[in-house]
């Protein structure tokens, strides 16, 4: 039995990719985008195998959520004795939402025009087409929804007025930053997800699917799922940990693609078992098997001539005894596979993911005489699509939040000649429970048409968009801008 301690974990565990980015944003006097330009190099340490999977969403994102007709980004990696990096919460996303999002706020003191008003003025709407040439018409695009959602709640605007920009005692600023993420791994890999669904003669359910659960409550979102696709109480399903001696394997953890192509595995396994018994049970009691319904626990076939409006209807545990009777199994295997994606690496074109998750968050901190900063409030909005369990949807939200505080404003990997030496939390710094700030989390719910359950992925947009937003506000704080993360006072990287 092997067990870490904290310094060999630090040592041992892979790191989010460093990244050196040069952005440069054309806008005209409108403050519409016109052209960009970016160059990023990442630092992938001594081994180059991850950096590709790590750095490609850089590529493919690099403008952000907004319309740019011309582009020319280039993402690299060099290969240097630093520690070794690969795939971290956000897959290149958080630093490319920093930098972008850090030159709107630039952009917007300069063409003197709000920070929300540059947004919206160029962020993606309905049927608009992405920097590599993507239309967005098949679901709901919504940045404008949970945009006006986090200044409304947050009252943005009015508190803008009430930034110091440097003058007097304590110091306030607010700041905001939008962000879109391509749902699950894309053009970078294959995406499809199986689910095993076997219905017992004693009314309870056994289910898996091809999804692992790291704590992120997975389990809880493919049960709820089930419960309510198959109309049944959530206390009779039964969730086996998921094992490729009984259920396909289905792909990484990653990419939150969990809660989409698990849920998709479940409506499909769900509707076939659900076929296996109306057709038994029709033949058996009469009507048509497409009129079996399954709802509150029970199944019937509605009829308008009957006293109690029902041809037949029966609770979930005397359909099961039915299906023992007639020596039928409900049993079913369910899959679910992405719809089509493209993506040309000679031209950095196509439609690299086949549906996005929209996000928008806005913090607001102090800074005090010592010039300790103190984030105050947080509020965010996300459209990930339906929410399976609102309770597990904010608390990602919020441990995203804190995490992304972590990177804003503390976390500060030292080296020296290679080797890592903030090995522990009293060099290696995070957000404590005392500075987690108040959070309040929005949900934008817009069903995905190409989730077969609606739903999509909520663990990396959480993260990746907080530390612009607190930059945005540190800016207006004090005057002074960073284009360096951490942005902790006491940081040697910072800008203080």
């Amino acid at each position: 039995k092997l067990i870490y301690e904290r310094e060999w974990s630090i040592l041992e565990s892979y790191k989010r990719p460093p990244y050196r980015m040069s952005y440069s944003f054309g806008f005209d006097e409108q403050g519409i985008l016109k052209g960009a330009v970016s160059d990023v190099m990442a630092d992938s340490g001594p081994y180059t195998s991850t950096v590709p999977w790590s750095t490609w969403r850089s590529a493919a994102q690099c403008c952000g959520p907004y319309k740019v007709p011309a582009v020319h980004a280039d993402v690299r990696a060099a290969a240097t004795n630093n520690s070794y990096t690969g795939a971290f919460r956000g897959f290149g996303s958080p630093q490319i939402n920093f930098a972008v999002e850090s030159i709107m706020d630039e952009a917007a003191d300069s063409l003197n025009i709000s920070p929300v008003e540059i947004r919206r003025r160029n962020m993606l709407l309905q049927d608009d087409e992405t920097v590599t040439g993507q239309i967005l018409d098949d679901h709901v695009v919504s940045l404008d929804q949970v945009l006006n959602a986090v200044i409304e709640e947050i009252g943005f605007e009015d508190k803008l007025k009430k930034c110091t920009y440097g003058e007097g005692e304590e110091f306030y600023g607010i700041g905001l930053a939008l962000a879109y993420r391509g749902a699950s791994v894309g053009a970078e890999a294959k995406d499809f997800c199986s689910c095993v669904v076997n219905a017992q003669f004693d009314g309870s359910i056994l289910m898996e699917t091809g999804i692992h659960e790291n704590g992120q409550g997975a389990q809880s979102a493919m049960m709820l799922a089930m419960a309510d696709e198959l109309g049944i109480s959530l206390d009779r399903i039964h969730y086996a940990e998921s094992t490729t001696s009984q259920v396909p394997e289905g792909g990484t953890t990653v990419a939150s693609r969990g809660t989409l192509m698990g849920s998709g595995a479940v409506v499909d396994a769900a509707a076939k078992v659900k076929a296996i018994i109306a057709g038994t049970l029709a033949d058996k009691f009469g009507g048509d098997a497409g009129d079996v319904q399954f709802a509150d626990d029970d199944v019937f076939i509605e009829s308008p001539k009957s006293s109690d409006g029902h041809l037949w209807r029966m609770s979930w545990t005397e359909a099961m005894k039915e299906m023992y009777q007639e020596r039928v199994y409900p049993f079913a295997f369910g899959s679910f596979v992405a719809p089509e994606v493209s993506w040309d690496d000679d031209t950095g074109r196509g439609s690299p993911y086949f549906t996005y998750v929209y996000s928008c968050q806005a913090a607001e901190l102090t800074v005090d005489a010592k010039g300790k900063i103190k984030v105050t409030r947080v509020v965010a909005a996300h459209d990930s699509g339906k929410v399976v369990n609102p309770a597990l949807f904010a608390g990602q939200i919020c441990g995203g939040i804190v995490q992304g505080m972590g990177m804003a404003l503390k976390e500060n990997l030292t080296v020296d000649a290679g080797r890592i030496t903030s090995l522990n939390y009293n060099k290696y710094k995070i957000p404590n429970s005392a500075e987690i700030p108040e959070i309040t989390v929005l949900l934008v719910e817009n069903a995905d048409p190409l989730s077969p359950y609606g739903a999509k992925g909520i663990g990396e947009p959480a993260l990746e968009l907080i530390a612009p937003a607190i930059a945005g506000a540190l800016y207006r704080a004090t005057g002074k801008r960073s284009s360096t993360l951490p942005l902790e006072p006491t940081s040697k990287v910072g800008p203080w």
